[in-house]
C-alpha cells in the first residue's frame, strides 16, 4: 500500500520510519530537497494540487503533517488553505486523510480530556485548532484527527518540550528550566505511538467509524503513557543518564514579559494554563481496539539515545 506524508518535521519522520520499517511504500512530499531515509521524496507545496493529485491517485492514505511558526497569526494564514488543499485531493482520490492534532482546541478541558467532548478553546492557538477540526468535520473527505499530549521520541525536535528544555539540558549536566509547576501530572505522547496511531486510523478508517456512530471525521486519541510530572520525567531521565535531576521552575512574570515583545513567548504565556495545571490525556477507541502505549523505559530509553 502506498502512503503520502505530507511533511518531514518530528511526526512526518516518525510516520515515515514506521511505514518503512513494515516494508510500506512511502512519498514524503516537502518542500525541501533533503533526502528522507526510506521514502520517496517529492518537492512540492501541496497548493500546487496536480503533483497532490498524481500522488494520492495511486495512495491508499495520506497524513497531513505540516507545521507553521508557533504564531496564531502564521497558522491562520498557512493551515486552513493546506489542509482544505489537501482534503480535496483526497476527496477526489477517494483516500482518507489523518491528521496529528493537539489539545489546544478543548481549553481547559485538558485537565483530564475524554474522547468525544466538544471544543472549548481558551487561547488565540486553540482557536485555530478549533477552526481546522470543524473544517475537517464539514468537508466531504474522510478524516481522522488523531490527539496527542506533548511529544517526545527519537524524532523530537525543537517542537518538543520534554527534548528541548528537560533532556537536552539533562544529558549535558545543566539545569533544566521549565514553565510548569513541577508537580502537576501531564500526559506525554512518544511519537513512535503517535505515528502507530496514525497508521491505525487510516488503515481501520470503516471499523473506527462504525465503532463512532458512522462518523467520517474521526476525533481520537493516541495511546498516551500514565501522566508524570516534569519533577516524574526530570528524575527518571537523570536516572537514565546518571546525572543529578536538577530542574526548575521559570515563574510566570518572565514569560509576561517576553510576551510583549516575542510572538513564541506570547503563545507560551497565553497556554501557560497545560502547564500550571494538570493536562491528562484520557484513553479512548484506540485503546478500545487494541492499541497500547510503548512501555516507558523502553520509549525513555530510546528518547535519551537519540540525543
Amino acid at each position: 500500500m502506498k502512503h503520502v506524508v505530507i511533511g518531514a518535521g518530528q511526526i512526518g519522520s516518525a510516520l515515515t520510519r514506521e511505514l518503512a520499517a513494515r516494508g510500506e511504500e512511502v512519498v514524503v512530499i516537502r518542500r525541501s530537497e533533503t533526502p528522507v531515509a526510506g521514502a520517496r521524496v517529492v518537492v512540492n507545496d501541496v497548493l500546487n494540487t496536480d503533483v497532490l493529485s498524481e500522488e494520492l491517485a495511486s495512495a491508499g492514505a495520506v497524513y497531513h503533517c505540516i507545521h507553521a511558526p508557533y504564531d496564531h497569526r502564521a497558522w491562520r494564514r498557512d493551515l486552513p488553505q493546506r489542509e482544505v488543499a489537501v482534503m480535496d485531493a483526497a476527496a477526489r482520490a477517494g483516500v482518507p486523510v489523518v491528521f496529528p492534532e493537539s489539545v489546544y482546541a478543548y481549553g481547559h478541558q485538558a485537565t483530564s480530556l475524554h474522547e468525544g467532548v466538544g471544543v472549548a478553546p481558551c487561547t488565540p492557538l486553540g482557536h485555530v485548532r478549533a477552526d481546522l477540526l470543524a473544517a475537517r468535520a464539514r468537508h466531504e473527505a474522510r478524516t481522522a484527527s488523531v490527539v496527542a499530549s506533548d511529544l517526545f521520541g527519537p524524532t523530537a525536535n525543537e517542537g518538543s518540550v520534554a527534548t528541548l528544555m528537560i533532556f537536552r539540558p539533562l544529558s549535558r549536566g545543566r539545569r533544566a528550566w521549565v514553565p510548569a509547576n513541577l508537580g502537576a501530572p501531564h500526559s506525554w505522547t512518544y511519537l513512535p505511538d503517535l505515528a502507530k496511531a496514525m497508521i491505525y486510523a487510516a488503515t481501520h478508517q470503516p471499523e473506527l467509524s462504525a465503532s463512532m456512530n458512522g462518523a467520517s471525521d474521526l476525533v481520537v486519541h493516541a495511546p498516551t503513557a500514565e501522566p508524570r510530572s516534569c519533577r516524574q520525567l526530570a528524575t527518571d531521565a537523570a536516572a537514565h543518564l546518571h546525572q543529578p535531576a536538577r530542574i526548575g521552575s521559570i515563574p510566570v512574570w518572565p514569560l509576561a514579559v517576553a510576551a510583549r515583545f516575542d510572538a513564541t513567548a506570547r503563545e507560551v504565556h497565553a497556554q501557560r494554563y497545560l502547564w500550571r495545571e494538570r493536562a491528562v490525556l484520557r484513553p479512548g477507541a484506540l485503546s478500545e481496539a487494541g492499541l497500547a502505549p510503548t512501555p516507558w523505559p523502553v520509549s525513555l530509553e530510546e528518547s535519551l539515545s537519540a540525543l
